[in-house]
């Protein structure tokens, strides 16, 4: 059996590239931009809504908790209107470059764009680098990104669609920082919130 290049456990979301544990996007940016962690109950439920979009994009029928009934429109609604040709659904991506990993939410084609597409409870500054380290990992050019804000009435709101050229380059700048705050021993101590 040949040997896999990146390995993920879900337990304890720990990535691995030929063997050896590498950081994942959340905990670069968790580690480095205020107010990027969640309580728990918060996590629970954008698990649950990231569960349930996923269904949706792959066009299978579900029940879900009634507490989330919401985002579970807002994402049906987002499909309905904007239409994305789907190309990948949770995909796991790493950079053996760069030596990071993580969990796209969706790669689509919109309006004739490949793009990463992250979905949030609030789009905030950080999520361009989000996709932009997604893309980056992507084993084809993705330039673009764009994230979907999922609301609890039913109705979901898009950020601008980014051109990821210089966000890439920032994101590699996080990485770096990441990387000399690890060696230095200065690493937030609290549990990232995933990919």
């Amino acid at each position: 059996m040949p040997h896999q290049k990146c390995e993920f456990d879900s337990i304890t979301h720990i990535y691995k590239i030929n063997g050896h544990v590498v950081p994942n996007v959340t905990a670069v940016l968790a580690d480095l931009i205020p107010g990027w962690r969640a309580s728990e109950f918060f996590l629970g439920k954008g698990r649950a809504v990231h569960a349930c979009a996923a269904m949706v994009a792959r066009g299978i029928a579900f029940e879900h908790d009634l507490r989330i009934a919401g985002q579970v429109e807002a994402v049906r609604r987002f499909f309905r209107y904007v239409q994305p040709e789907v190309v990948e659904i949770e995909q796991q991506v790493y950079s053996e470059r760069y030596l990071y990993a993580g969990t796209t939410d969706l790669v689509a084609i919109i309006n004739k764009w490949p793009m990463i597409v992250d979905y949030k409870a609030t789009i905030t500054a950080s999520t361009i680098y989000q996709c932009a380290a997604y893309a980056l990992a992507y084993p084809e050019t993705i330039r673009h990104g764009v994230g979907v804000e999922l609301h609890e009435d039913g109705m979901y709101k898009l950020s601008e669609v980014w051109d990821l050229k210089r966000a890439k380059q920032e994101w590699l700048a996080l990485l770096t920082t990441y990387r000399i705050r690890e060696r230095l021993g200065c690493l937030n101590k609290e549990e990232d919130n995933g990919d």
